[in-house]
């Protein structure tokens, strides 16, 4: 509780000329005009105030002396029961000190030696307990290590003795009944290593045919597949004709990685070249076009036409719009594949394959203007099979 005397600095004696003296002595001393910006002077000032109201105040005068005398009270009388209760605490902790002294006797050798040997005995058959566990576990775990040995044995017999698909079962079941034990993991890897290993040498010597057998256990054992066997085996397929497993390879390849520009473009070309597919192999060099598309117009904006240098064109953008000329025209949409053309020339104007079909295009379509320089630009880029064309379209 605040002490309204003390902080005007009187006693309780004090009557009304002294207490306004003093409000005004300090009032002037702490007034916030004096101390702008200075909150404690603020505060002190707020204080001296509400003293001098409650003090000045006959009525308020007696009730706040009246309050102050009953707090003095209580505070004496506090002071006094937590004196004596901390005297009383002292007391009982002293006689308990004396209380609990140990004294170094006989008695207290023989308890101590006691516990000291129970202790020991204790330790003793805890410690023969743990070293017969340890010796029955590690003997199981020899013995675990050794038939996993002669399992992983069996699974290299089966192996070298071409029953592939029998090993990997076997190593497969092996590690989900023993999913921690990484001597099977090591196995599993070193069969596909031998695996990958001979793929590769067969690849590399162009025995495709060798290589794909080596390729599709690869294809069927990897977890997840790896996109160079993917890779490999349509290439090998190709090779060896089988256009359709070739194709399916590939469509692997472009389902798992749908920005593959050159899976693409293969299956496309496979379509067009050796299926004669040619709405499928369209709808391929479709989708590539617009790959193209989207490509292009996040390098350079949407006009990117007008803005990129077609020398910076990567090659496969010409051959996509080449290949995509080649469908259209196949299939009678012949102003579709004008379109192409303009795109591959545009990319490639010193190649003459564009220019040839675009001249094709333009005849399907009955329009002569701009044939024969489109032919004149194909003979002269070395393009096949157009003088015929020439003489035919543009005799003079």
């Amino acid at each position: 509780m605040a002490d309204f005397y003390q902080l005007l600095g009187l006693d309780r004696s004090a009557d009304s000329t002294q207490i306004r003296a003093a409000y005004k002595r300090l009032a002037f001393t702490y007034h916030p005009d004096l101390h702008p910006g200075d909150p404690q002077a603020e505060e002190m000032f707020k204080a001296i105030n509400e003293a001098y109201h409650t003090l000045s105040d006959p009525l308020k005068k007696m009730r706040y002396d009246a309050r102050l005398n009953s707090f003095q009270s209580y505070a004496d009388t506090t002071d006094t029961y937590w004196r004596e209760a901390q005297r009383q605490r002292y007391a009982r902790w002293k006689a308990a000190q004396k209380e609990t002294r140990y004294t170094f006797d006989k008695e207290y050798f023989r308890v101590q030696g006691l516990a000291f040997l129970t202790f020991v005995v204790i330790a003793g058959f805890c410690f023969g307990i743990v070293h017969t566990i340890n010796y029955f576990h590690e003997k199981k775990q020899a013995e675990l290590d050794q038939l996993n040995r002669l399992k992983i044995v069996e699974v290299f017999s089966l192996f070298n003795s071409g029953q592939v698909d029998q090993a990997f079962s076997l190593i497969d079941k092996l590690r989900k009944e023993q999913p921690v034990e990484y001597k099977f993991y090591a196995a599993r890897d070193s069969l596909l290593n031998f695996i990958r290993f001979r793929a590769n040498e067969e690849f590399r010597t162009d025995n495709y045919s060798n290589s794909l057998h080596y390729l599709k256990i690869l294809e069927k054992q990897e977890m997840p597949v790896r996109m160079e066997t993917l890779q490999k085996r349509a290439i090998c397929e190709y090779r060896v004709g089988d256009f359709p497993q070739a194709l399916q390879a590939l469509k692997h390849i472009y389902n798992q990685q749908p920005w593959n520009l050159e899976a693409l473009f293969q299956i496309a070309t496979i379509n067009l070249e050796n299926l004669q597919d040619n709405r499928e192999a369209l709808k391929y060099f479709s989708l590539g076009k617009d790959m193209f598309k989207k490509n292009q117009t996040s390098i350079y904006g949407r006009a990117f036409e007008i803005v990129m240098d077609p020398k910076d064109a990567p090659e496969i953008y010409y051959q996509l719009f080449i290949g995509r000329a080649k469908a259209n025209l196949n299939l009678g949409n012949f102003h579709e594949a004008e379109t192409d053309c303009n795109w591959a020339t545009f990319l490639r104007p010193m190649h003459g394959e564009g220019f040839k079909l675009r001249a094709l295009a333009k005849v399907n379509q009955r329009n002569y203007r701009g044939v024969c320089s489109d032919l004149a630009k194909a003979i002269e880029s070395g393009a096949t099979e157009t003088a015929e064309l020439k003489k035919k379209y543009c005799p003079n």
